[in-house]
């Protein structure tokens, strides 16, 4: 195989293999030369025949080999923007295949005659013999084996993307005037046949990404739990990267910045990230409500000093806004194990992906919204009198599951008439506010708290017997006494305190009306006895 000289290494790479160009194959004569011009006809047609790019590149070398005098053609890609060369294809004569090789990338920048070919799309002819010969161009003639060389430029749509190498191993005699014209027409047709191949593989896979998003969108459209809408949105952006690491999502809302999900390649939930760092990408993008795409993340100030890049990390990532309209409800980020060419068709197709995310996400956190207000009382921000028995019924079923008893307090507070008489309804709003935050800075996360009406809450208490149950009531009691009512400056209102109903599950009833008939029962019980 054909090597050059690594710009990363110190001498001429050891070609992987030496080929014997004595010898025949399959009939082929040592050093064809057709002449018929049909001859030529045929082998463009060879060359227009495939319709993948790497084939294409394999049946040109092989074309050129069986159409000229030459020992070995290879054909190579070039990546302008990094200054790159890679093998592509090569033949050998006598051979009954083209091979495609993997070698190590290479700098045109190295070799001045290569480079010359790239750069004016003209063809050049070397012979090792030429005394005017740059040193590194001989030594790479030497570990090719190669007595003559032609390198003609790979041209498709007037833009030179690759070369192509033909040389002889026996003898140092000049490429003739008619071979490198045969060969330039050979080499037209191959640049011709490359763009029809990158067309249509461009078509093929712009089908494949509007077939995701169609399938995003309708995936997107089929729920409304945000968990799910992250999901569908990692899930498809990862579709559409194939070379990605991962992806995540933060969700926007009143300026704060928090973590919605993340996923790996491989479609595994990823890490969580606790904080957003300030000044870093996605809180940038977070506040610009623009695109950033970072193509070497080794080279930007966001990562330059980053663990990742301390561990070898060498590729991009791209933060894309999800908006409704001018606002901002999201970002999504997505990481590449490998640099990243973020062109215009691809920046449109991700941000097609990023605004039905947005929707999508708007229109979750709308559903949460109104279902919040639907189980929430609106003055004190607790559950409201329909969460009540909803949760009162799922407890009995849990407790009747697994033989656990809870309590039910009903709570009324005692002489909120006066507070309203006394100071007006907005004032005894504001009481009733402060009560709820006391209640609920008192129980457990596992207790649920809810408006029962007017005056009165009503307290779910799980894995609590009626002592238990007890015991809380003095302890809100307690709390209530400590708290201060500032706003409330006359007697008798200026403190307030609570009288309590207590039912409890099995022993006082074994379904949600008996327990608040019950609990009701207490309360006007206290409540009579207190009057």
């Amino acid at each position: 195989m054909i090597t050059r000289k690594d710009k990363r290494a110190d001498d001429i790479t050891r070609p992987l293999k030496q080929p014997k160009f004595e010898s025949v194959n399959d009939g082929f004569p040592a050093k064809p030369m057709p002449e018929n011009p049909i001859a030529l006809l045929d082998a463009v047609a060879a060359i227009s025949t495939p319709l993948e790019a790497y084939r294409v590149a394999q049946v040109v070398a092989q074309q050129i080999v069986l159409f000229s005098t030459a020992d070995v053609c290879t054909i190579s890609r070039w990546d302008a923007e990094e200054n790159l060369i890679t093998l592509w294809a090569e033949f050998y004569r006598g051979a009954d295949h083209a091979s495609s090789i993997a070698h190590v990338p290479y700098s045109p920048s190295d070799y001045p005659k290569t480079e010359a070919v790239l750069l004016t799309g003209l063809p050049v002819k070397l012979r090792i013999n030429d005394p005017t010969l740059p040193e590194d161009e001989r030594l790479l003639m030497k570990s090719m084996r190669a007595n003559s060389l032609l390198m003609l430029p790979l041209v498709s749509q007037e833009k030179v993307i690759g070369l192509i190498e033909v040389f002889e191993s026996d003898t140092d005699q000049d490429f003739s005037s008619d071979e490198v014209a045969n060969i330039q027409v050979l080499a037209k047709h191959a640049g011709i046949s490359l763009e029809r191949a990158r067309l249509l593989e461009e078509t093929k896979k712009s089908a494949v990404e509007l077939e995701i998003i169609r399938r995003a969108s309708i995936k997107l459209t089929a729920s409304l739990d945000q968990t799910q809408v992250f999901n569908a949105i990692l899930h498809s952006a990862l579709q559409l990267s194939p070379d990605a690491l991962d992806a995540h999502i933060f969700t926007v809302e009143d300026g704060e910045i928090k973590f919605g999900g993340s996923l790996w390649a491989n479609g595994k939930e990823g890490p969580s990230y606790q904080t957003v760092r300030e000044g870093g990408l996605t809180d940038n993008v977070a506040r610009t409500g623009e695109t950033i795409a970072i193509e070497k993340v080794e080279e930007h100030r966001f990562y330059i000093d980053s663990r990742w890049v301390k561990d070898g990390w060498k590729g991009s990532i791209i933060g894309l806004p999800l908006k409704t309209g001018n606002k901002v409800v999201g970002v999504m980020n997505i990481a590449y194990r490998t640099r990243q060419d973020f062109s215009e068709s691809r920046l449109r197709l991700l941000g097609l992906l990023s605004d039905q995310g947005a929707i999508a996400i708007h229109n979750a956190r709308l559903h949460n919204f109104v279902k919040h207000q639907a189980v929430t009382d609106s003055l004190t921000g607790t559950a409201n009198r329909r969460a009540f028995n909803d949760r009162l019924e799922e407890e009995l079923r849990r407790s009747k599951r697994y033989q656990r008893p809870f309590s039910l307090l009903i709570l009324d507070l005692d002489g909120f008439k006066a507070v309203n008489d006394t100071y007006g309804h907005m004032v005894g709003d504001q009481t009733l506010q402060a009560v709820a935050e006391c209640l609920q800075a008192e129980v457990r996360d596992t207790d649920f708290l809810a408006r029962y009406g007017g005056d009165e809450f009503a307290l779910i208490l799980p894995e609590t017997n009626c002592d238990q149950a007890t015991t809380i009531v003095e302890k809100i009691n307690a709390a209530l006494k400590e708290r201060k009512f500032d706003w409330l400056t006359e007697s008798p209102t200026k403190t307030i305190t609570i009288s309590t109903g207590i039912a409890c599950y099995p022993g006082d009833a074994d379904n949600a009306d008996g327990l608040i008939s019950k609990a009701d029962s207490e309360l006007y019980l206290k409540k009579g006895n207190a009057r």
